[in-house]
């Protein structure tokens, strides 16, 4: 190939930093080394590195910049020159970059976040911000949504109307602040001049016809009652009467329908029932025979039809829509007012505040930036946007860096269209053209690929990618050119594409099988089967051009996280080991689950009495679970263990005695931490576990990699917060709450934790940036999420738009459809040697033709189709190798090979190096963590256990009323396999997280029986609540694995069971036992996990709270929060809106020897007297603020008796072995005689709490 004349390539001697230029850099054409050149060619010149800015993506992008620009530094000190065609440096030039050297680590290289936070910090006077701003995120607004909903909309006349017409009052709630909460973040309020910088659409109003309906309209279309009235409303009689004109014609083909009976029909129209209930199919009607003023009434009839089929839901979706487009800017206002008045800011905050400070007349930040920074750089330039354009654009000369092939950040804000917009403003290009990372194959297969008319807009889209061919190495660097991989010792070619019907899981076993091929040793025994070109060719210890392949050489690319689990499932089953990198769940893991038991076992003064759970969770950890295994099978004299009798060991009393090893390495590790030498107590945790070396096979790299990170990130945050252990323990708590899409996410969380022998999955988000030898491609056989408003889209005039209607809707997926385009081409792209590529059977109907369903590839199949007809001397076909996977015999010859390969590289020296390697560079990378949560940390914690108990029960039988009339006599009917069911907290908390994550309402409609949930009806899919109970097991290190059937089976019984039982209704001082309920009935939003009644209670006295909650309500949460940390397990409300009832009910996983009523009453008696006080006591206190009398007058009125009379219900403990969905077997329910008796019990729990204080010397 001869490059276009058109191509200005980049040439460092022809470089001046004296004039803006952009330079576009396809993939692979070393666009890194480009930024390397240009900041020596500054320092050259005689600009200092401080006044050099660079900006680039990620922080790992932002370090690598560093290492890189430090190496090309000391290569000019030891070279002389910049570059081998320059000339050499004169001494003055020289010492420029001895004083570079120098500055190298405070060079000012940042992410946009970090350059903004540093320029708020420095300059914080300037830029009219206070100096000690927190980070919250912008989720967070979800309580200012709530506050809205209940106090100020309440008395909104349209909310109002809202609330009374919607057909699901709950699910208009939610509605109302899942698009509030989007909404607000997505709208930036306005810029300097007043100008909105998201302009929010007008609401989108249904269309009949040609007319566009008012909401006065639809609403009078909405209220017809009969035919009469819509034909009244609508004026249909001249369409009526064409019909009538025209009564001789046939209504059907077959003729047996007449105009007069289709008339006769429509006239019987009522609301509710369908407009003609025959068909209005073009087919069945001779419309060839009508005029055509008579078809045009037809087909308006039949639109008609449709459009009346949902009215209501049109009348309540336009009121819905028209609200949110009026409330967003008022809430968005609020909401920056709110964190401005409290001294909190998000990241988009911060991005927000330097743009609108730099952009007023004379501003002084801008003066001050300027001055700062002569030049500035910015990488990965497609990934920017228009706010933060603005900024440099205003600010600095500027060298943009960047490729709009890889812009696919558009969820995160990132907008193409601004690239185009600014290089156009720019002007001067330049071109990076040759691509040194990969073989001929590939880059030729690429540019065959995606040349043509396969980045081609849509209709109506713009054109905002240009392809051009990339090029091997030539001339003077035709030497760098990489050779072409060989497969037992004969040159293959690059690319390999399935066969065009191949199913996901047939590519995902053929592509396993071909992994563990290419592995394998040839018979020399030195070389393996594929050999791919040594990148490191020449260095010391590299003397060959090809190289083996290892597993760490594959790296298999994915759309989403759903589309990894058919290629692992296959790995898993023969032992290839792989790793995701990029986890974003991280703080989810079971791992973080062995951290945080792990820091309550050293964080408690002792193992007695009620700690000593502390010690029996810890004791099951990856820290201590093989010593214990080992010592449990020696007492025990076998070899073989389930994991359930290390569970029951570690409750024994061989873990009582102070001596015992175990506790005396927790004993030492507290008291480093009382030290506060924190990480000489995490060393000394790796030192004496010996946790590292044990989780060395290779099933387990992903574990041990995630260990190191959490505990490293733990440290850290200790240090930076100057906090306690109890502090990171809730922190820790907090993040496995915080959830994020696994289709969302860049991966910028946490980053590759090791360097092992294993396949490296991960989305293709995540692998931008980064290349493999061999990449495997599995994306795409999954179907698109469908999308919930608002949407962000872009106007004609490339200005960006705020929409809630369907038009937006389409646009904005329109939109998502030209950034596919991109996403597959950072896909394809990052493989250096060898590329497989699937073509999917899901994306064709069954005669050939592309499905519907999978419109979002059709430009792929396009693509691969005509890459597979033209361009034959640049792929291989792949065939299928997947009958292996389904023959035992098949599985157990692949995990041999799989041994072998392990055993002859020497993986066990191999991992020890990789390992060392591992923890020296996490302990340098993981400071970098902690910038990165993204307001995480304000996410409420989880606590439902009792932490503190009274001697004797409070208040007894006289002033509290339980449910003890008719107490449970049947029978108890075993629960097969519970006996080897676990016990302990850890399966407690599971149970717990796992009812959590049910919508009660939702699991009673998919599993009406019990024979539903346990998977014996084929009809009812269990997969997803198998896979929670999976997931929240393995969390709790619970060896779910060898018991999977039975548990799973356990675990849905006592979960349908539990969210079945008859819970008998309490209202105020009554239970009534002839009335009762079940948490399957309760909508989404009337239940509510994990409440902490919204107060920030203060442990110390309750006026320093720095709340405006009652006295003593901040008392009683204050007394709560230290008890039982203030958390409830369950709140839910029932009945209508003016006789709501609001409950607590907290989950027990406690084992008794029965679940007798009586049993049931003593265990409560005797473990959570205090917690059921409490519970009532700070449920009334908080229900005062709906109804007492507030300040400004409003408000019912209600005193604490009026509320507990008529909107408390009661106090409820489900224990969950015992329950039984068709019964109130296994329920406790309570309440008290009055408000004044409940009062009286907390004021013995207060005499209990002060007795405590003084008994632990807190006077």
């Amino acid at each position: 190939m001869s490059m276009s004349e058109e191509i200005n390539e980049f040439k460092i001697n022809k470089f001046t930093p004296s004039k803006s230029i952009y330079i576009e850099a396809s993939a692979g054409t070393g666009k890194t080394y480009t930024i390397q050149l240009i900041v020596a060619r500054m320092l050259a010149e005689g600009t200092p590195l401080k006044k050099i800015l660079i900006v680039t993506y990620t922080e790992k992008a932002a370090g690598e910049l560093k290492d890189r620009i430090r190496k090309k530094i000391d290569e000019v000190l030891q070279k002389g020159r910049i570059d081998k065609s320059e000339p050499e440096l004169s001494p003055e030039q020289m010492a420029n970059f001895r004083k570079a050297y120098q500055d190298v680590d405070n060079a000012a290289i940042f992410t946009i976040h970090s350059f903004c936070q540093k320029a708020l910090k420095e300059y914080a006077y300037d830029a009219g911000r206070p100096f000690d701003m927190a980070m919250v995120d912008d989720s967070a607004v979800e309580d200012m949504v709530d506050q809205y909903i209940r106090d100020k909309w309440i008395e909104d006349d349209e909310f109002i109307a809202m609330l009374r017409e919607a057909e699901s009052t709950s699910t208009l709630i939610g509605n109302l602040k899942s698009y509030f909460i989007k909404a607000v973040d997505m709208y930036k309020g306005v810029d300097a001049s007043g100008k909105e910088i998201v302009t929010i659409d007008e609401v989108e109003m249904p269309k009949l016809g040609e007319a566009t309906l008012s909401l006065e309209e639809l609403q009078k279309i909405a209220q017809a009652k009969n035919f009469e009235e819509l034909v009244s409303t609508l004026h249909l009689e001249g369409h009526l009467k064409i019909f009538e004109e025209n009564t001789g014609k046939c209504f059907t083909k077959k003729g047996t329908g007449t105009i007069p009976e289709f008339l006769a029909n429509l006239k019987k129209w009522k609301k509710g029932s369908p407009l003609y209930d025959g068909s209005f199919k073009d087919g069945k009607c001779p419309q060839e025979d009508w005029p055509k003023d008579m078809y045009a009434s037809f087909c308006y009839l039949k639109e008609l039809k449709g459009f009346l089929s949902d009215i209501d839901k049109k009348v309540e979706k336009v009121k819905l829509h028209k609200f949110l487009i009026a409330h967003t800017p008022q809430l968005f206002d609020a909401w920056q007012a709110y964190k401005a008045e409290n001294k909190l800011q998000s990241f988009n905050d911060m991005i927000l505040s330097v743009h609108k400070a730099v952009m007023e007349p004379g501003s002084a930040l801008k003066e001050r930036l300027s001055a700062q920074y002569t030049y500035a750089i910015i990488d990965e330039f497609q990934d920017t946007n228009q706010l933060q354009w603005d900024i440099f654009s205003n600010v600095f000369q500027n060298f943009v860096v960047g490729d709009p092939k890889q812009s696919i950040y558009s969820f995160q804000g990132a907008d193409v269209n601004v690239y185009k917009k600014a290089t156009g403003e720019i002007g001067k290009k330049i071109d990076l053209v040759h691509n040194f990372r990969s073989t001929d194959g590939i880059i030729n297969g690429c540019n065959a690929l995606f040349s043509g008319n396969y980045f081609a807009p849509a209709e109506g889209m713009p054109e905002l990618v240009k392809f051009t061919d990339s090029y091997p190495p030539e001339g003077e660097n035709a030497g760098q050119k990489k050779k072409a991989p060989e497969i037992d010792g004969n040159e293959v070619r690059s690319i390999w594409l399935s066969e065009k019907d191949i199913s996901a899981d047939s590519f995902a076993a053929t592509a396993v099988a071909h992994i563990i091929d290419w592995c394998s040793f040839r018979e020399d025994g030195k070389t393996t089967r594929l050999q791919v070109f040594d990148k490191d060719y020449g260095k010391p210890g590299h003397d060959s051009v090809l190289k083996n392949v290892t597993f760490k050489d594959f790296a298999i690319l994915a759309k989403s996280r759903s589309e990894m689990e058919n290629i692992e499932s296959i790995m898993r089953s023969v032992g290839v080991p792989y790793t995701q990198y990029k986890e974003t769940n991280l703080f989810r893991s079971r791992e973080c689950a062995e951290w945080i038991s792990l820091f309550r076992a050293i964080n408690a003064p002792d193992f007695s009495s009620w700690n000593r759970q502390l010690l029996s969770e810890v004791l099951i950890t990856d820290f201590f679970k093989d010593v214990v295994a080992e010592r449990e099978r020696a007492t025990r004299g076998s070899e073989q263990s389930s994991g359930l009798e290390e569970l029951h060991y570690a409750e024994s009393k061989e873990f009582d005695d102070p001596n015992n090893p175990e506790r005396l390495q927790i004993a030492s590790w507290r008291t480093l931490a009382l030290k506060r030498r924190y990480a000489e107590m995490l060393e000394r945790i790796y030192d004496d576990t010996q946790i590292e070396y044990r989780l060395m096979d290779v099933s387990r790299l992903q574990s041990m990699a995630r260990l190191r990170q959490i505990g490293n990130y733990a440290i850290d945050y200790l240090y930076n917060h100057r906090c306690s252990l109890d502090d990171l323990i809730r922190h820790l708590q907090g993040l496995a709450r915080y959830e994020e899409s696994a289709d969302d996410e860049n991966g910028d969380l946490v980053e590759k934790g090791s360097d092992f022998n294993a396949v490296q999955v991960m989305t293709i988000h995540a692998s931008k940036g980064l290349e493999f030898p061999v990449v495997i491609s599995v994306a795409g056989f999954k179907q698109l999420p469908n999308s919930k408003p608002p949407y962000i889209t872009h106007g004609k005039d490339e200005s960006l738009h705020l929409g809630f209607g369907d038009t937006a809707k389409e646009c904005r997926q329109r939109e998502e459809m030209e950034e596919w385009k991109r996403l597959f081409y950072v896909d394809f792209t990052r493989a250096s040697s060898l590329l497989l590529i699937p073509r999917y059977d899901v994306w064709y109907k069954s005669g050939g033709e592309k499905s519907g369903h999978f419109k979002h590839v059709h430009f792929l199949m396009d693509a691969l189709e005509n890459f597979a007809e033209n361009s034959t001397d640049l792929y291989d076909s792949l065939l299928k190798k997947d009958q292996w996977v389904t023959a035992q015999e098949g599985i157990a010859e692949k995990a041999n090979l799989v041994k072998d390969i392990l055993a002859r590289t020497n993986e066990a020296n191999s991992n020890t190096v990789d390992l060392d390697k591992a923890i020296t560079e996490q302990k340098v990378e993981i400071a970098s963590l902690q910038g990165k949560i993204a307001g995480a940390s304000i996410m409420q914690y989880s606590y439902s256990s009792l932490s503190g108990r009274a001697e004797t029960p409070i208040a007894e039988a006289d002033d509290s009323r339980t449910e003890k009339e008719g107490e449970s006599t049947a029978e108890e009917i075993p629960v097969p396999g519970m006996e080897n069911y676990p016990r302990g907290t850890k399966v407690g908390d599971a149970l717990h997280n796992i009812l959590e994550r049910m919508r009660f309402m939702a699991f009673g409609e998919r599993f009406k029986s019990l024979e539903d949930a346990l998977g014996h009806n084929p009809n009812i899919e269990t997969s997803e609540l198998e896979n929670v109970i999976e997931e929240e097991f393995k969390a709790q290190s619970l060896p779910i694995a060898a018991h999977k059937k039975e548990w799973t089976e356990i675990t849905a019984r006592l979960v349908w069971n539990t969210l079945h039982a008859s819970l008998p209704v309490i209202e105020g001082a009554e239970i009534h036992r002839d009335a009762t309920f079940r948490l399957v009935e309760l909508p989404r939003n009337d239940h509510k996990p994990e409440v902490q009644f919204d107060i920030n209670a203060y442990a110390g006295n309750p006026e320093d709270s720095g709340t405006d909650a009652p006295p003593a309500e901040t008392e009683a949460l204050a007394i709560l929060h230290r008890v039982c940390k203030g958390f409830i397990d369950l709140l839910f409300v029932r009945g209508n809106d003016d006789d709501k009832r609001y409950s607590i009910l907290d989950w027990k996983s406690d084992s008794l020897e029965n679940y007798s009523d009586a049993e049931i009453k003593k265990k409560v008696d005797e473990d959570y007297s205090v917690q059921r006080v409490l519970y009532s006591y700070c449920l009334i206190q908080w229900l005062k603020q709906f109804y007492s009398k507030r300040a400004d007058g409003s408000g019912k009125g209600l005193d604490e008796q009026q509320i507990f009379e008529q909107h408390f219900g009661g106090i409820y403990y489900a224990f969950l072995r015992g329950t039984d969905g068709a019964t109130s077997k296994g329920i406790y329910a309570h309440t008290w005689k009055d408000y004044a008796s409940l009062e009286k019990a907390y004021g013995e729990v207060k005499k209990l709490m002060s007795k405590k204080k003084k008994d632990e010397g807190e006077n």
